[in-house]
């Protein structure tokens, strides 16, 4: 089989849409909350999709049908919705799913995203990611090896004490075996405001690390992508610059849940091509996510080989 060539690796859920404020959040943080504390909101949702940063990344670089072979390393739980299976998306899109991992005993991830004012605080039960370090442990230097091929992966965050260790590991096993495929690093709120020694560890391996004005830090090697309302700017070793956009109204923003991510899959659509390829990135980064801010879940994914193929109108 043909090694693909940008890997996604992270927690796989299932986003539900609340509007209105999160119980004992801070707004525009996420925190691991347990199944009962969730399951007591779930009946305020208004809409279920698909979830878990990583995979809401490859899911867009999918659907702009860029020609990029893709590939994903993860755990896949029992999904209780009808209609919604990770593993099926993965199939339809012709992602890569060697390396994610059935877990048919746990429920899949389950976070709860509250929407106020255009800005979104999440709730989150991990279900069957908490098994993600056990496998990825147990499949180490395969793991290794699968990674290894690709140009670039990207890895975003879990919510267990284990995971950021074995992915230290993993990830060092890869640059020493492969120094030339770039990693990715999206460490979202739990990994940012909280971080261990291992998340710094994987800072420092990183050559992209993606992050918001609330979750900035320094990696000396990598180009650091920041994300703001107003638009994106970005630092690093080969310069700096920035691009900007009125951000939208609160009343044009449908769902706020994963659109860094979707951010994230126009900048990895352009650096895939070429590393140099920063500001191209951001711009089409910033085309699909206020694409996406303003649809349900991938409900408006069908647009993005447009929008990827520089023909959609700049909104």
């Amino acid at each position: 089989m043909t090694p693909p060539e940008v890997v996604g690796i992270g927690a796989i859920n299932l986003d539900y849409l609340v509007h209105g404020p999160a119980p004992g959040s801070e707004w525009g943080t996420e925190r691991r909350a347990d199944a009962a504390t969730v399951e007591a909101v779930l009946p305020r949702a208004h809409a279920v999709a698909l979830g878990g940063s990583a995979f809401n990344t490859l899911h867009a670089i999918a659907a702009a049908r860029t020609g990029l072979r893709l590939g994903f390393v993860g755990v896949a739980g029992r999904v209780p919705a009808a209609g919604l299976s990770a593993l099926d998306t993965f199939d339809r899109y012709g992602i890569d799913r060697r390396f994610v991992f059935p877990d048919r005993e746990r429920l899949c991830g389950v976070c709860v995203s509250f929407l106020s004012e255009g800005e979104r605080t999440l709730l989150t039960h991990p279900g069957a990611n908490d098994a993600f370090a056990d496998h990825l442990t147990s499949e180490f230097d395969r793991v290794v090896a699968h990674l290894a091929e690709a140009r670039l992966v990207h890895v975003t965050s879990f919510l267990d004490d284990r995971s950021a260790g074995v992915l230290h590991r993993v990830l060092g096993a890869v640059k020493a075996i492969s120094p030339g495929t770039l990693i990715s690093f999206d460490p979202g709120h739990v990994w940012s405001t909280q971080p261990a020694p291992e998340v710094d560890s994987i800072v420092a391996l990183c050559d992209f690390l993606l992050v918001n004005p609330r979750e900035y830090r320094e990696a000396p090697q990598a180009v650091v992508v920041e994300k703001r309302p107003g638009g994106i700017r970005w630092h690093g070793p080969g310069g700096s610059g920035s691009r900007s956009r009125p951000p939208l109204r609160p009343d044009e923003i449908v769902d706020a849940t994963g659109a860094g991510d979707v951010f994230a899959a126009g900048l990895l659509i352009e650096v895939a091509k070429d590393p140099g390829r920063i500001a191209a990135g951001c711009e089409l980064g910033l085309r699909l996510a206020r694409h996406k801010l303003r649809h349900v879940g991938s409900t408006g994914h069908a647009d993005f080989p447009r929008l990827a193929g520089g023909g959609g109108r700049r909104k």
